[in-house]
């Protein structure tokens, strides 16, 4: 080994840990972020419309639903809020130039804020995942259209967690790029039209086309109640749709910041492709 094999410096890893002991820190703070009970206020609105019904649907159906609302309409959403919060949080001017002299580099604290996001919001996603799985084993199905619960197989509910994984980096990807008062609002109403255009309710027993690219999964595109379970292979492709769309937020995130870029662009380039690959498959 010369000198000069010494003196060039070796490409620093990812994933650090000093990025591991951001991600527990992050992953505090997003859980703990006041965003999400102020957003369950619309469930706790939908939960005393339901017990004061003449006629309430079973214990375990009213709990299936709000749990599944709960997930789908506000904590998958507001996980952008709150990811982009605190990222943004390392990322202001006044800040990074105070931070920009500690050991723990830039491309440290994105890392860091992404796996507080996969330890934090994420990991409660996969336990409301495994929770809806379990519960729709005691769900009474002789109900009306509306109250109905319609099973699922447990991959099919990995899209719930993939739908806050996206949510979180697309709002980490946003404090990034643009660190700016209104620019998170304009993304998030940005994505929630865009994503309500793209998602038809269906008639019949057979979520549309142009259902399946919503950054949702299809089982409400119903126009009363949800639809039945579709085809395992669409909802799969669906979920490697989803994921595809998650992974380049991620690598759009980690593009921002100082470092090496030519992995991220060779993931970047594969996930393109996988997203696209998956977005045809989708259609059946």
């Amino acid at each position: 080994m010369t000198l000069t094999t010494l003196a060039l410096p070796r490409p620093a890893a990812m994933v650090t840990s000093g990025s591991r002991q951001l991600g527990a820190v992050e992953a505090r703070r997003m859980v703990r972020h006041p965003a999400y009970p102020i957003g369950m206020l619309y469930v706790a609105v939908f939960l005393v419309a339901v017990v004061t019904e003449d006629k309430p649907p079973p214990v375990v159906n009213t709990i299936f639903v709000t749990l599944f609302l709960c997930m789908f309409l506000v904590y998958a959403p507001v996980t952008i809020i709150v990811a982009n919060r605190v990222a943004a949080a390392t990322y202001r001017r006044r800040v990074r130039e105070v931070l920009d002299g500690t050991p723990v580099q830039a491309r440290e604290r994105t890392v860091g804020v992404i796996l507080g996001l996969l330890r934090g919001p994420v990991l409660v996603g996969l336990i409301a995942a495994a929770t809806l799985f379990i519960l729709q084993q005691f769900t009474s199905a002789d109900l009306p259209v509306t109250d109905q619960v319609l099973p699922r197989g447990p991959l099919e509910y990995l899209q719930l967690p993939a739908l806050v994984l996206g949510a979180g980096l697309l709002g980490i990807a946003t404090a990034r790029w643009l660190p700016w008062p209104g620019a998170m609002p304009v993304v998030v109403l940005a994505v929630w039209l865009g994503t309500i255009a793209v998602y038809p309710f269906s008639a019949g027993t057979v979520a549309e086309d142009r259902a399946w690219f919503a950054l949702w999964p299809v089982w409400l595109a119903a126009k009363e109640g949800m639809l039945p379970r579709q085809p395992l292979d669409r909802e799969l492709w669906h979920l490697a749709y989803l994921l595809g769309l998650a992974g380049l937020a991620g690598v759009a995130a980690l593009l921002r910041v100082p470092g090496r870029r030519r992995p991220l662009w060779i993931t970047a380039g594969a996930l393109v492709v996988l997203t696209g690959v998956a977005a045809w498959r989708q259609l059946g």
